[in-house]
């Protein structure tokens, strides 16, 4: 057994660029001489998260994470250190000549958990149903019907489709023969136990998807009736510790290099029509796990892209859930959100096979509908147009959300649309439109009026509506003591440079005196270490070795700072003696409370002994430079 020499690691760390790492996670924006996005970690409307090109850091100022592409890695996939290494090496397309194993004691490597072993399970599984539905006669049923609806042997193999036969213990006794944990696989959704303690399979007599999450770890399966046997038509894995519907897209890990190249996400609503849609060459499809459009997927999409075509089934409900999903993307999230609708009332799957891939990228291109022009069109359901009372209510609708848009030419445009349906004047639309909607100033995320520092913001004036403007990531507001800014650009300083740590080093020993926040302590007992060791300044290797998050989040704060890099040791000898003078004010603060509470309790010697010391410590203070 092996560790990964440093050497190595180095060197695949220098081979990619965390720009592009990253960039397959979150959409970044170039600004200035960092890329920002909304941070993965939380959620935000504001971005926050930067990544420095420069530094090969990334640090989001909302939440605090930070780190290399390494910790990166490890915390959006949930890796350990080396799985994060082996990782980049593919990447960069370095060979790993190392023999590693899950015992290894690289720095942040973790055992191996009880997670990936059950996305093993997954795997296996999931290796012996396609066989069993490509390769054997028990198959050929299942195979045939997935021919006779269009699919080929090459979809059936790239989507990984597989079959689960009839009997109830095909998967159990293969997975026993390999000696896998069956109360693990039963945990893990793939095999259920009787109530006589019998453990069997769960998927039975059905085609089978694979379903990855947005890491590309296989974690849970649908299961597909395709005769007439009672049941669910699907049927999903269970809720488990790597398989939540919520947070989990049909396709989406397959599907992120697409829609960043078509910047934008194509929503389906089944499994075939993702399948059909990678066939007519819309590879940037997408499907939810039979539920509605979530928090958590909407979060998903917005790492990637900011528009969404959504195409759902043309039936009652497939309308019903385009205006739902819609309306959370495009008006509580502020995506770009466009709407297919397929002629006759056809689902993606039917329509492409039916009428080709050449008519489908037709409408995906050039037929596709505003939000606001399918909310109008969506509005007239159910209504009698021919009716006043309906019409009436209908204008009034449809006015509402013309006033909403940003753009005086998008809200001429509709207006004559509706006064051309409805046989009406500008002139009296506009008028209704005044007196239906009074345009007033949106939220911003900021939480108070943004300083100019910040960025720009929503400005709104005359019948232009309001105008947004380019902003940058949010800063935080609080403005640090000049004991706190000290402490941090001594660390600053000390992390960049060796020679810089030792002169600072002993100037705080000279002065007896030491960082007070507790994670700024912790980090310079770990510079101390790094240097013993032998090392030069390097906060990237020194981010591998640290295996305390708060450390590593604060060293690619101090990263992303901007400080003067002409410095003179006077320099560092005036944070030094901010850093005395700080802890001083703290002393004389503590002494000031303890003087009250004796004064109050009548302790007259104890009080004045305070008090002298109070006396000499601000003459102390008093005599130290600013």
């Amino acid at each position: 057994m092996q560790r990964i020499p440093e050497e190595k690691i180095d060197e695949i760390r220098s081979q990619v660029d965390i720009v592009d790492v990253v960039g397959n996670y979150v959409q970044l924006k170039k600004q200035g001489r960092n890329y920002t996005g909304l941070c993965p970690f939380h959620g935000e409307k504001t971005p926050s998260f930067s990544v420095s090109p420069e530094k090969q850091i990334f640090h989001c100022f909302g939440c605090g994470k930070g780190g290399n592409v390494f910790s990166f890695l490890m915390q959006i996939d949930g890796l350990s250190f080396v799985e994060s290494v082996k990782k980049v090496a593919d990447l960069a397309h370095i060979p790993l000549d190392v023999a590693i194993s899950q015992g290894d004691s690289s720095p942040g490597n973790k055992p191996d958990s009880q997670e990936s072993k059950m996305i093993e399970i997954h795997q296996l599984a999931s290796k012996l149903y396609h066989y069993l539905l490509m390769e054997t006669e028990e198959g050929q049923e299942a195979l045939q019907y997935l021919l006779d609806r269009g699919m080929s042997e090459q979809e059936l193999d790239h989507f990984e489709i597989g079959f689960a036969p009839a009997h109830a213990s095909t998967v159990t006794t293969f997975l026993k023969k390999r000696e896998v944990d069956l109360a693990l696989a039963v945990e893990s959704g793939l095999l259920t136990e009787r109530d006589d303690g019998e453990v069997v399979d769960r998927f039975r007599n059905r085609i089978m998807f694979p379903i990855k999450n947005d890491r590309g770890q296989l974690v849970g399966f649908s299961g597909r009736l395709f005769n007439q046997e009672d049941g669910p038509k699907y049927l999903n894995s269970p809720e488990t510790r790597i398989f939540n519907k919520r947070n989990i897209l049909y396709h989406f890990s397959d599907a992120r290099q697409e829609i960043r190249k078509k910047e934008e996400i194509l929503l389906l609503e089944g499994y075939m029509d993702v399948i059909s849609s990678v066939s007519a060459t819309f590879s940037n499809g997408v499907a939810s796990m039979g539920t509605s459009l979530t928090e958590e997927h909407v979060q998903m999409i917005r790492r990637v892209t900011n528009r969404a075509i959504i195409c759902y089934d043309g039936d009652r409900a497939g309308i019903e859930a385009s205006f739902k999903a819609g309306t959370m993307l495009a008006e509580q999230h502020r995506l770009e959100v466009f709407v297919l609708q397929l002629p006759n009332g056809k689902d993606p799957d039917d329509f492409i096979r039916s009428e080709g891939a050449e008519k489908f990228a037709e409408i995906y291109t050039h037929q596709r509908l505003t939000w606001t022009a399918f909310k109008l069109q969506f509005f007239k359901r159910n209504r009698n147009l021919q009716n006043e009372t309906d019409k009436i209510a209908y204008l009034g609708e449809a006015l509402a959300e013309i006033g909403k848009l940003d753009q005086a030419v998008e809200r001429e445009l509709y207006l004559k649309q509706l006064g051309s349906e409805f046989d009406l004047s500008m002139e009296a639309l506009k008028q209704q439109l005044q007196q239906t909607v009074v345009v007033k100033p949106k939220p911003h995320d900021y939480g108070g009026p943004p300083p100019e520092s910040y960025g720009e913001y929503p400005s709104y004036e005359g019948d232009g509506g309001p105008v947004y403007e380019q902003f940058s990531f949010a800063q935080p507001s609080s403005v640090p003591s000049a004991g706190l800014t000290s402490e941090k650009r001594l660390l600053k300083y000390m992390l960049e440079d060796r020679d810089a740590f030792i002169q600072i080093r002993n100037l705080l020993e000279e002065h007896q005196t030491d960082f007070y926040h507790d994670n700024y302590k912790a980090l310079y007992t770990h510079l101390i270490g790094f240097y013993a060791s032998g090392n030069d300044a390097n906060p990237l290797a020194l981010m591998d070795q640290l295996k305390d998050d708060m450390a590593r989040n604060l060293v690619s704060e101090l990263e992303m700072m901007t400080v003067n890099t002409d410095v003179s040791i006077e320099e560092y000898q005036d944070y030094v003696q901010s850093l005395t003078k700080s802890s001083i004010e703290r002393d004389i603060k503590e002494k000031e409370q303890a003087l009250l509470t004796a004064t109050q309790q009548g302790d007259i010697p104890a009080a004045l002994e305070l008090a002298r010391t109070i006396t000499t410590m601000r003459a102390t203070m008093k005599n130290t430079p600013n």
